[in-house]
């Protein structure tokens, strides 16, 4: 799965990448390892305004989602499965219409040996920022009459590198290669988008142990 990402590059950067205008203070972006129990905001360009970079809230609420069920789905709508995102009724509406690039410059995954847990920084070979395929819901805030956008991203099986680090589920964000990112973003067909559901090529990744330090993280090859 993927409820940890690495978020390092600065608005410029991701303007730069993306072809897109960051829309919020990067003061107000959080650095680092970030993760999505927090309900953390990422950089996101969605389907609506593609040449925009927003800072949206990780763990979807449906649009249809009551005050309570906004309160506790969050924690479990992080990811969505791509195998099964067309039957769920948290995620269908926005896999169809509302999809998103999910900005990131890693992820982190931990690998099971023994009793030990060791974890990686998963990122690729370019070194730059790249985009994860993700969806987007719209919720009515009824106490605060406020449109709440929250996001979450999709999960394949893993590929080569990933069925070696998450050895236990065994999954992976769908990350999209930079040819993929604006037809995501555009109108298509449910073959269509079923087509984009496969793992990311390992060839093009690399991954670094994890070994933190209070607030620091140092990596080894």
């Amino acid at each position: 799965m993927c409820y940890y990402t690495d978020q390092t590059s600065s608005n410029k950067a991701l303007e730069n990448r993306f072809k897109a205008q960051a829309k919020y203070d990067e003061s107000m972006a959080q650095k680092g390892k970030i993760s999505g129990f927090t309900r953390a905001a990422l950089p996101i360009i969605t389907q609506a305004k593609p040449d925009q970079i927003q800072l949206i809230p990780w763990g979807l609420i449906p649009a249809w989602a009551n005050t309570e069920q906004a309160r506790e789905l969050p924690k479990n709508t992080l990811n969505a499965k791509s195998e099964s995102i067309f039957e769920k009724p948290s995620f269908e509406p926005s896999i169809l219409k509302q999809r998103c690039l999910v900005l990131v410059d890693g992820f982190y995954e931990w690998q099971h040996v023994s009793k030990n847990k060791i974890e990686y920084r998963v990122h690729l070979k370019s070194n730059g920022p790249f985009a994860l395929a993700g969806i987007y819901a719209i919720w009515h805030n009824p106490q605060t009459s406020m449109l709440e956008p929250s996001f979450s991203i999709i999960t394949t099986p893993a590929n080569e590198l990933m069925e070696e680090i998450h050895n236990t589920k065994k999954r992976m964000p769908l990350i999209l290669s930079a040819d993929q990112e604006r037809d995501w973003l555009a109108p298509m067909s449910t073959e269509k988008i079923k087509s984009f559901f496969k793992p990311f090529d390992s060839n093009s990744m690399q991954a670094q142990k994890v070994k933190n330090m209070g607030d620091q993280i140092q990596l080894f090859a």
